[in-house]
């Protein structure tokens, strides 16, 4: 059972699609992951990448983030999406696309024609779609996470105190720096790691100290 755990949809069962590709997050890493970015939520515009039955992004909107782009490839996800938004009564805060990550991303940096959602809508210089918090869920084999946060970086998606949040193999040591952002926190829950990125230069000194404590070079 994949459910919402806290917040204005609190107790909510969502809808899951039985596909060994689509893996909802347990509510035994979604509850400290949330607890990670707590300080990070409110009023945050969110983008849920891999959003598969939209649990992450749901949950993010239940606790007080302002809105969420959720993006899937598989359009039978997108529509669980939608469902799963009318059933928690967050859709009105919402957005669902369903289309291949770098095509996305490079819509949102106006690099192709795409109207409002881009930022460009007046035909002007193209204007990127900055978000507050990041999630990144992507399928463990694919290792999309490097590519991904330098796209990111690249066409300037985020906010000066964006994070990012990624959900990976507990054994796939995502890197302490990748374009814009450093690694700040690591925690592992049996199979699965997370790893929390903010922008170098925005993190706070016991952020940075957390992270370095857990790759061994701060002793506590």
């Amino acid at each position: 059972m994949v459910r919402v755990i806290a917040g204005s949809a609190g107790g909510l069962k969502l809808k899951t699609i039985d596909d060994a590709r689509t893996r909802p997050t347990l509510d035994r890493v979604k509850e400290p992951m949330f607890s990670m970015l707590a300080p990070y939520l409110a009023g945050k515009a969110v983008l849920d990448l891999f959003a598969g039955s939209g649990g992450l992004g749901i949950e993010a909107l239940s606790r007080g983030a302002a809105s969420c782009l959720f993006n899937d490839a598989d359009r039978r996800c997108a529509e669980l999406i939608r469902q799963n938004l009318a059933h928690t009564h967050l859709a009105d805060n919402a957005e669902v696309t369903a289309e291949k990550y770098d095509r996305l991303l490079e819509r949102l940096a106006g690099a192709v024609d795409s109207g409002n959602a881009s930022g460009n809508g007046s035909g002007g210089k193209p204007v990127p779609r900055r978000f507050g918090l990041i999630l990144l869920d992507p399928p463990y084999g694919a290792n999309y996470y490097e590519n991904v946060i330098l796209c990111i970086t690249r066409y300037g998606l985020f906010d000066p105190d964006c994070v990012i949040m990624c959900e990976h193999s507990r054994g796939n040591k995502l890197p302490d720096e990748i374009g814009a952002f450093g690694a700040v926190k690591r925690r592992g829950y049996g199979t699965v790691g997370l790893t929390m990125y903010t922008v170098r230069g925005e993190r706070q000194d016991g952020e940075q100290r957390d992270d370095e404590r857990q790759n061994g070079r701060v002793e506590a």
